[in-house]
């Protein structure tokens, strides 16, 4: 995908407090380090990220020379930046020898290099400093691709964007050159974690905001439904895409890939289409069903990164009793929301090192008796996994006796992200992604139908989520058991996985939009309810996207308390009358729905 990138960088030249704010203030990201009497440790703990010119600076990436390489022999050449001299072939073989993260001028006479064929066939990114808008238009005219700003406003860079003529993308000193896996293999742990946190899941530098998934405040703010800077974005190849989609093309996985990386303008642009597929779909009906969560235990001997509401045993003293909810606690719970109204209760729980699936059948059965015309919507695919497993059936075995006791749907969460190589450091000991999806396309096989969701926002990438979308389309083109697509913002403030400095702060709210729109395009005709998440996104970020392409606010949520426990000011429930005059506020029309989107009814406002 053609992109120009850019990093706000000027050289320092202090350590002092009142210096680093003020650069804080003007947007500067990044250091060029040419005093090695500077703190480096104090300039990093601001929140900065450097470049350096001694190689015993302990930076986060170094420029180097054809005269001085042997310096840098103990450096990982993806942390490595070389500049380009006045002989071209000395030039040649460095580079083609040593791959650098990126070719770096400060002189013009040397980039007459870069606009030749055996010079492009280096494939290597080259950067300079450019200080007016017009020599940045003449340096990426000759194929410059990466353009280091000082002194520039904001203004200016929005200027540049719209004249550009291509993505225009604000980068870290290390992202998006260097990905997840290779940052984590190459990074130091306190390098590693400002990776992450200054860094979204596309790789583009994270605006600093006070909004995160779970914060009960307004999300970023502006007239669109995006909010990046540049606000521009300008792309052929993205905008052809859309065009195709809008004359009926099915979205693929690589063009799934390709608007993933949208920002801007452009982004607006896929909200607008998604919303039109959505007033096709369900016309201007926004759902929700009555229902209660009844988290059954918080005890579980999986370690997820992610989760906060997870407890081992008693005698590790944490802040919250680990608990288990007798059967008839669970079944007490279920009459007080059937007689509140709900038609549903979910059952999920921590995994307890003493339940087998004899509990779960036991369970299903009691709320049954007790509550015949009360839908069970109950066990993540990983519980089903488990309770299988400890009794010795199979899976479609195991799923026949829990439908006969009365289970009738499942919930699509234990997703996370269905990619192995990211659960192997989210999730390692869960079950991998192909499990999850045999469990699902077993239950379709037998007429349990189930929900589908992702999790992101969290060590994930872009590659990552078109693979969860992909396998889910898969399983629906077989099987047409997934009733709708439930995308979950990662909440990080009470994650063990982001406190230990290992992931990204949640998704930026450009990606939430993404995520939900593309959703609606990309399962259209196969998928038709997509459902935002008010526990994780507050009535505020839901509310734009009614205007994204969501449909489905899922339930009232009595006692939801997985996301509270990760952090979330959101959950514990809301009520009926609430989410009714929220529709109406959003001029759509309310309905509450049973589990699988039948038996809808419309509702006045109160």
């Amino acid at each position: 995908m053609n992109a120009i990138t850019f990093l706000r960088i000027r050289p320092c030249n202090a350590d002092n407090e009142l210096y680093l704010n003020s650069r804080r203030r003007e947007g500067t990201s990044s250091f060029l380090i040419e005093d090695a009497k500077l703190n480096i440790q104090d300039i990093h703990q601001f929140g900065f990220q450097t470049i350096a010119k001694n190689p015993k600076v302990d930076s986060f990436a170094w420029i180097m020379n054809k005269n001085n390489i042997e310096d840098y022999k103990d450096k990982n050449n993806k942390l490595l930046i070389y500049e380009l001299s006045n002989n071209r072939e000395e030039d040649y073989e460095i580079i083609s020898r040593m791959n650098p993260a990126l070719v770096f001028s400060k002189s013009t006479d040397d980039l007459q290099i870069v606009d030749t064929p055996s010079f492009k066939d280096l494939k290597v990114r080259v950067s300079s400093y450019v200080d007016t808008i017009d020599e940045a238009l003449n340096l990426a005219s000759i194929g410059v691709s990466d353009l280091w700003l000082r002194d520039w406003n904001n203004n200016d860079i929005e200027i540049l964007s719209k004249r550009l003529g291509v993505q225009f993308l604000e980068r870290t000193v290390l992202s998006p050159f260097l990905d997840l896996d290779e940052a984590r293999e190459v990074l130091p742990k306190e390098k590693f974690s400002s990776f992450l946190s200054t860094r979204d899941v596309r790789g583009y530098r994270r605006e600093e905001v006070e909004w995160a998934p779970g914060k009960d405040i307004p999300v970023p703010d502006s007239s669109n439904i995006s909010s990046s800077f540049p606000s521009f974005s300008f792309s052929n190849d993205l905008d052809t895409i859309i065009s195709s989609i809008g004359n009926g093309a099915e979205l693929t996985d690589r063009n799934l890939y390709k608007l993933f990386h949208a920002t801007g303008s452009t982004i607006d642009n896929i909200a607008k289409l998604a919303d039109e597929i959505r007033n096709e779909v369900t016309g201007d009906e926004v759902s929700f069903v009555i229902n209660r969560n009844i988290n059954y235990t918080n005890q579980c001997y999986y370690k997820c990164g992610f989760c906060g509401f997870s407890k081992g045993p008693q005698s590790l003293s944490l802040k919250e009793k680990p608990y288990s909810l007798e059967i008839s606690d669970v079944v007490e719970r279920s009459k007080e929301a059937v007689a509140i109204g709900a038609s549903e209760v979910c059952l999920q729980g921590g995994i307890h090192p003493e339940y087998t699936g004899k509990f779960y059948i036991d369970m299903v059965k009691a709320i049954r008796q007790n509550l015949p015309d009360l839908h069970i919507h109950g066990f993540t695919p990983l519980e089903i996994w488990q309770g299988a497993e400890t009794i010795g059936l199979s899976i479609q075995e195991y799923l026949h006796l829990l439908k006969n006791a009365g289970l009738n749907t499942l919930p699509g969460t234990a997703a996370e992200i269905l990619d192995d190589r990211v659960r192997k450091f989210l999730c390692p000991d869960k079950i991998t992604s192909s499990q999850w999806a045999y469990v699902m396309e077993q239950a379709h096989s037998i007429g349990i139908k189930s929900t589908a969701t992702i999790m992101f926002g969290h060590i994930d990438d872009v590659s990552s989520w078109v693979n969860h979308f992909s396998l889910i389309r898969n399983i629906q083109k077989s099987t047409r058991g997934f009733t709708e697509i439930v995308p979950l913002p990662f909440v990080h403030m009470g994650a063990p996985i982001f406190l230990a400095g290992k992931s990204m702060p949640g998704p930026t709210w450009d990606e939430v939009v993404l995520i939900h729109s593309l959703a609606r395009i990309y399962f259209y005709k196969y998928i038709d309810n997509i459902q935002a998440s008010w526990v994780k996104l507050g009535l505020t970020g839901t509310s734009k996207l009614l205007s994204a392409g969501v449909n489905d606010l899922g339930g009232t949520l009595m006692n939801e308390n997985i996301s509270r426990a990760a952090g979330a000011d959101h959950g514990q429930g809301l009520e009926k009358e609430t989410l009714v005059n929220f529709i109406y506020d959003n001029d759509k029309t309310p309905t509450i729905r049973d589990t699988l989107y039948n038996n809808k009814n419309l509702v006045n406002k109160t």
